[in-house]
């Protein structure tokens, strides 16, 4: 059965990328990194070195970046890549002007397929495997935002997890299968359609690598949030859900569950936020709690339900349903749930909850703003 027999949660980038590079250090046999973004900074200038050292030892070192979310850092990172012995992939590479680019893999495929199709299909997730036995995932990119060692009190507030245990198999599988993706085009037509588990939710994984994959993921969700009887806290940097979503939100709400949404105060996707703007009026009107976070920038995506805990890169908007790549870990354990209510309790503590007169006392340039923003919130 699939499960996790350690677990260590992290509330910060400082703590989850100086415990990241220590298992870089500590690594025999292969690193694995999948990322959506890959910025050239201090904090990925130290990983990039840390791995080059890896490689040096022998370490097999592979690094699959999307190539929407990486688009600006591809080219000098294939630069540092090709010099160091790093393997560089890239999920649905973009169109570039260079023409030294061609000799990234399936470059030349670009311009017979729809670039745009490439461009809405990103691999959202980030996974980091060592030797196939430890892994990290959540939320944070590689990108020194995320670290008051570099921004201060900037930072932004996220989650991630380093795991172990047999489950760690099947995020092992997911990286295997989109470097090939990376490869063989037609050859994953098939092999990514591998049998989807029965319950996605009830494994300490849940991926949405196929189509039935994200029926069954999105239809568990549902039942767990509307047979929720306890609690029912969602943090989500984008919260832009299909009508379901805020349907089985109301039923968990009818059937007496306490019912809390943390959402940014400031988001890096201001676009996004305002396009929330009437779901979030239309939720604090039926009585559920909506805060915002305060502090910095909130990018975590973390749910707690009755006493399960899930973390993950999968956000409550129409992307992380139909379009990208996402992966989500799922928790039963006492302290994972111990430890995640104390954030959660201190991330309310640095919120401010929403009022429906505030809401309302919006000029009418804002109102058309949101309007326009949630027209086109199927692309955000």
């Amino acid at each position: 059965m699939d499960s996790w027999s350690a677990v260590k949660l992290f509330h910060n980038g400082d703590a989850y990328f100086e415990s990241l590079i220590q298992d870089i250090q500590n690594a025999k046999e292969s690193i694995t990194i999948e990322s959506y973004i890959f910025d050239l900074d201090k904090l990925t200038e130290n990983i990039l070195s840390e791995l080059s050292h890896a490689v040096k030892r022998g370490v097999s070192v592979k690094l699959i970046l999307d190539g929407f979310g990486s688009y600006y850092s591809i080219p000098p990172v294939l630069r540092y890549c090709q010099q160091h012995g790093i393997e560089l992939r890239v999920f649905h590479i973009m169109p570039y002007p260079s023409s030294w680019l061609h000799r990234l893999p399936a470059f030349e495929t670009i311009s017979k397929a729809s670039w745009w199709r490439r461009m809405n299909r990103r691999n959202h997730r980030k996974v980091i495997i060592f030797d196939e036995k430890t892994a990290y995932l959540g939320s944070l990119n590689f990108t020194q935002v995320h670290c008051a060692k570099y921004v201060g009190n900037k930072a932004w507030r996220d989650t991630g997890v380093r795991v172990q245990g047999p489950a760690v198999r099947q995020l092992v599988i997911a990286t295997q299968i989109t470097y090939l993706r990376t490869i063989y085009k037609g050859f994953l037509s098939w092999i990514s359609r591998w049998r989807a588990p029965s319950s996605p939710l009830s494994s300490a994984v849940q991926l949405n690598t196929t189509q039935k994959m994200r029926k069954h993921l999105y239809r568990d969700m549902l039942r767990k949030i509307s047979h929720a009887k306890h609690r029912v806290y969602i943090t989500t940097a984008y919260f832009l859900p299909k009508r379901s979503v805020m349907r089985v939100l109301m039923q968990a709400k009818e059937r007496g569950a306490d019912v809390r949404l943390l959402i940014p105060g400031k988001s890096d996707v201001p676009f996004s936020k305002w396009a929330s703007f009437f779901l979030v009026r239309f939720l604090i009107q039926k009585g559920i709690p909506v805060f915002e976070y305060q502090k910095s920038i909130l990018h975590a995506k973390t749910m707690v339900i009755d006493d399960e805990v899930y973390v993950g890169s999968f956000n409550l908007n129409y992307r992380s349903l139909f379009h990208d790549l996402e992966v989500i870990a799922h928790f039963k354990d006492q302290d994972t749930l111990e430890n995640m209510l104390t954030q959660w309790n201190e991330d309310c503590e640095n919120s401010q909850n929403i009022a429906e007169t505030s809401l309302g006392a919006r000029s009418w340039f804002l109102r058309v703003l949101y309007k326009i923003a949630f027209r086109l919130r199927y692309m955000l």
